[in-house]
Protein backbone atom coordinates (compact mmCIF):
# COMPACT_ATOMS: atom_id res chain seq x y z
CA UNK A 1 0.00 0.00 0.00
CA UNK A 2 1.64 3.40 -0.63
CA UNK A 3 1.07 6.41 1.69
CA UNK A 4 -1.71 8.64 0.28
CA UNK A 5 0.64 11.43 1.11
CA UNK A 6 2.71 9.79 -1.87
CA UNK A 7 -0.67 9.80 -4.17
CA UNK A 8 -1.48 13.11 -3.37
CA UNK A 9 2.45 14.18 -4.19
CA UNK A 10 2.40 12.31 -7.28
CA UNK A 11 -0.83 13.88 -8.38
CA UNK A 12 -0.09 17.38 -7.71
CA UNK A 13 3.34 16.90 -9.61
CA UNK A 14 0.91 15.20 -12.55
CA UNK A 15 -1.37 18.12 -12.47
CA UNK A 16 1.55 20.91 -13.22
CA UNK A 17 2.48 18.58 -15.83
CA UNK A 18 -0.56 17.85 -17.64
CA UNK A 19 -1.23 22.12 -17.70
CA UNK A 20 2.55 22.44 -18.94
CA UNK A 21 1.96 19.41 -21.76
CA UNK A 22 -1.71 19.87 -23.03
CA UNK A 23 -1.50 16.33 -24.84
CA UNK A 24 -0.89 14.55 -21.62
CA UNK A 25 -3.88 13.75 -18.71
CA UNK A 26 -2.97 14.20 -15.40
CA UNK A 27 -4.36 10.52 -14.32
CA UNK A 28 -2.03 9.09 -16.88
CA UNK A 29 0.92 11.21 -15.57
CA UNK A 30 -0.09 10.33 -12.01
CA UNK A 31 -0.54 6.55 -13.00
CA UNK A 32 3.04 6.65 -14.60
CA UNK A 33 4.58 8.19 -11.42
CA UNK A 34 3.02 6.04 -8.75
CA UNK A 35 4.37 3.01 -10.99
CA UNK A 36 7.82 3.90 -10.98
CA UNK A 37 7.66 4.23 -7.56
CA UNK A 38 6.22 1.42 -6.75
CA UNK A 39 9.05 -0.37 -8.87
CA UNK A 40 11.44 1.21 -7.46
CA UNK A 41 10.12 1.78 -3.84
CA UNK A 42 13.53 1.14 -1.67
CA UNK A 43 15.40 3.49 -3.77
CA UNK A 44 12.86 6.63 -1.91
CA UNK A 45 13.01 4.73 1.32
CA UNK A 46 14.72 8.03 2.58
CA UNK A 47 12.54 10.69 1.48
CA UNK A 48 9.72 12.36 2.88
CA UNK A 49 6.31 12.27 0.56
CA UNK A 50 7.04 16.36 0.29
CA UNK A 51 10.00 16.04 -0.80
CA UNK A 52 9.21 13.73 -3.58
CA UNK A 53 7.57 16.08 -5.68
CA UNK A 54 10.70 17.07 -7.68
CA UNK A 55 11.55 13.21 -8.41
CA UNK A 56 8.03 12.92 -9.25
CA UNK A 57 7.73 15.93 -11.55
CA UNK A 58 11.35 14.28 -13.37
CA UNK A 59 9.39 10.83 -13.49
CA UNK A 60 6.30 12.36 -15.27
CA UNK A 61 8.37 14.36 -17.71
CA UNK A 62 9.86 11.44 -18.92
CA UNK A 63 6.10 10.12 -19.69
CA UNK A 64 5.10 13.37 -21.34
CA UNK A 65 7.91 13.20 -23.55
CA UNK A 66 7.60 9.59 -24.82
CA UNK A 67 3.69 10.75 -25.30
CA UNK A 68 4.96 13.75 -27.32
CA UNK A 69 7.27 11.49 -29.27
CA UNK A 70 4.95 8.53 -30.15
CA UNK A 71 1.89 11.39 -31.08
CA UNK A 72 4.53 12.93 -33.68
CA UNK A 73 5.60 9.77 -34.84
CA UNK A 74 2.01 8.71 -35.51
CA UNK A 75 0.34 11.47 -36.78
CA UNK A 76 3.74 13.58 -38.39
CA UNK A 77 2.01 16.42 -36.53
CA UNK A 78 4.10 18.53 -33.93
CA UNK A 79 2.52 19.61 -30.36
CA UNK A 80 3.66 22.95 -29.24
CA UNK A 81 4.41 23.71 -25.19
CA UNK A 82 3.38 26.79 -23.75
CA UNK A 83 7.07 27.46 -22.95
CA UNK A 84 8.83 26.37 -26.52
CA UNK A 85 5.57 28.97 -27.80
CA UNK A 86 7.23 31.83 -25.97
CA UNK A 87 10.57 30.54 -26.94
CA UNK A 88 9.77 30.82 -30.58
CA UNK A 89 7.84 34.42 -30.39
CA UNK A 90 10.68 35.64 -27.92
CA UNK A 91 13.73 34.55 -30.37
CA UNK A 92 12.06 34.04 -33.83
CA UNK A 93 8.59 35.36 -34.96
CA UNK A 94 9.15 38.85 -35.19
CA UNK A 95 12.61 38.65 -36.46
CA UNK A 96 12.63 38.08 -40.40
CA UNK A 97 15.66 36.03 -40.38
CA UNK A 98 13.77 33.59 -38.76
CA UNK A 99 11.47 33.39 -41.38
CA UNK A 100 14.04 32.44 -43.89
CA UNK A 101 15.06 29.26 -42.96
CA UNK A 102 13.92 26.26 -44.18
CA UNK A 103 14.24 22.82 -42.88
CA UNK A 104 15.86 19.92 -45.59
CA UNK A 105 13.42 17.17 -46.50
CA UNK A 106 15.95 15.12 -45.16
CA UNK A 107 15.68 16.15 -41.78
CA UNK A 108 13.71 14.45 -39.51
CA UNK A 109 10.46 16.18 -37.54
CA UNK A 110 12.25 15.77 -33.82
CA UNK A 111 15.54 17.38 -34.99
CA UNK A 112 13.47 20.13 -37.49
CA UNK A 113 11.05 20.85 -34.35
CA UNK A 114 13.65 21.30 -31.83
CA UNK A 115 16.69 23.47 -34.06
CA UNK A 116 16.68 26.80 -33.90
CA UNK A 117 17.81 26.97 -37.91
CA UNK A 118 14.70 25.01 -38.75
CA UNK A 119 11.73 27.27 -36.94
CA UNK A 120 10.53 28.00 -39.80
CA UNK A 121 7.76 25.49 -39.10
CA UNK A 122 6.91 26.70 -36.08
CA UNK A 123 6.67 30.29 -37.27
CA UNK A 124 4.11 29.40 -39.82
CA UNK A 125 2.12 27.54 -37.83
CA UNK A 126 1.78 30.70 -35.61
CA UNK A 127 0.94 32.82 -38.64
CA UNK A 128 -2.05 30.74 -39.28
CA UNK A 129 -3.22 30.51 -35.41
CA UNK A 130 -2.24 34.00 -34.60
CA UNK A 131 -5.39 35.43 -36.46
CA UNK A 132 -8.08 33.45 -34.82
CA UNK A 133 -6.61 34.80 -31.46
CA UNK A 134 -8.55 37.83 -29.44
CA UNK A 135 -7.56 41.32 -30.16
CA UNK A 136 -6.56 41.80 -26.55
CA UNK A 137 -4.33 38.22 -26.44
CA UNK A 138 -3.18 39.88 -30.51
CA UNK A 139 -2.33 43.03 -28.41
CA UNK A 140 -0.56 41.39 -25.06
CA UNK A 141 1.97 39.21 -27.34
CA UNK A 142 2.51 41.83 -29.22
CA UNK A 143 3.72 44.12 -26.84
CA UNK A 144 5.91 41.36 -24.88
CA UNK A 145 7.49 40.07 -27.81
CA UNK A 146 7.02 42.93 -30.82
CA UNK A 147 7.75 45.98 -29.13
CA UNK A 148 9.86 44.28 -26.65
CA UNK A 149 8.01 45.55 -23.79
CA UNK A 150 7.04 42.23 -21.41
CA UNK A 151 4.94 42.97 -17.95
CA UNK A 152 6.69 42.87 -14.55
CA UNK A 153 6.67 39.58 -13.04
CA UNK A 154 3.25 38.94 -10.93
CA UNK A 155 1.21 41.35 -12.78
CA UNK A 156 -2.23 41.46 -14.10
CA UNK A 157 -0.33 42.01 -17.44
CA UNK A 158 1.96 38.85 -16.90
CA UNK A 159 -1.08 37.09 -16.46
CA UNK A 160 -2.97 38.62 -19.74
CA UNK A 161 0.38 37.77 -21.08
CA UNK A 162 0.16 34.08 -20.22
CA UNK A 163 -3.61 33.45 -21.19
CA UNK A 164 -2.71 34.85 -24.45
CA UNK A 165 0.21 32.21 -25.20
CA UNK A 166 -1.96 29.16 -23.35
CA UNK A 167 -4.62 30.53 -26.35
CA UNK A 168 -2.15 29.91 -28.66
CA UNK A 169 -0.58 27.09 -27.98
CA UNK A 170 -4.27 25.71 -27.73
CA UNK A 171 -5.24 26.81 -31.32
CA UNK A 172 -2.23 25.28 -32.43
CA UNK A 173 -2.32 22.24 -31.03
CA UNK A 174 -5.89 22.27 -31.77
CA UNK A 175 -4.82 22.91 -35.68
CA UNK A 176 -2.81 19.68 -35.91
CA UNK A 177 -5.66 17.67 -33.97
CA UNK A 178 -8.11 18.25 -36.46
CA UNK A 179 -5.48 17.90 -39.67
CA UNK A 180 -5.43 14.63 -37.74
CA UNK A 181 -8.63 13.98 -37.78
CA UNK A 182 -9.92 15.15 -41.78
CA UNK A 183 -6.71 12.55 -42.35
CA UNK A 184 -8.27 10.09 -40.47
CA UNK A 185 -11.56 10.80 -41.98
CA UNK A 186 -10.38 10.35 -45.68
CA UNK A 187 -8.76 6.93 -44.62
CA UNK A 188 -12.22 5.72 -43.89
Amino acid sequence: MINPEIIDSANKAAAKLARENPYCEADDISQFILLKYWESRSRFNGYEPAALYTIFRSIGLEHCKAERLHYTYQTAEWIYTPREVRTILKHAYYNEDGREVIPNRKDDLIRVAGDPRSIALSIWDIDEAFGALSEDHQAAIEQAYLHGNPPEHGSAGQKRLQRAIDRLTERLNTKSAVKAHARDEARI
